[in-house]
């Protein structure tokens, strides 16, 4: 499966036209979520404009922030007491969140789809598996 996104990448990459941003095809596997590469992953999967990279990390970032709202994540994790959460993620009602309270200037359609192919980086990264 690994072969089949480097592949995808470099197709991307193959086009006459400069990209509007790269994927650093080492990170495959490597377990580490960068924002700007996945924002940057995002983009070229859902073939937008260099415009669009803004918007895509708003998303993003209100994504984080409505996370660390419901404590899923935290700011300071402590490996030595690390504990599994009790929160649970609401899909929809993160994607309200970025509407109403993040004011992200997407649409909810934009935001799902967004948030649906970031689903495709995390398993480029190795966090999650197909």
């Amino acid at each position: 499966m690994k072969k089949i996104f480097i592949l995808t990448l470099l197709s991307f990459f193959g086009c006459k036209n400069e990209p509007i941003c790269t994927v650093n095809e080492n990170n495959v596997g490597k377990e580490i979520y960068d924002l700007d590469e996945a924002t940057c992953f995002i983009a070229l999967k859902l073939n937008k404009k260099k415009s669009d990279l803004k918007l895509i990390q708003s998303a993003l970032i209100a994504e984080e922030n409505y996370m660390n709202k419901i404590e899923l994540i935290s700011e300071n994790p402590n490996p030595e007491s690390e504990s599994e959460s009790n929160a649970v993620m609401d899909f929809n009602e993160m994607v309200e969140y970025a509407l109403n309270v993040e004011k992200v200037d997407l649409t909810k359609e934009e935001l799902i789809e967004i948030y649906d192919t970031e689903i495709e980086y995390l398993i480029f990264i190795g966090v999650v598996d197909e």
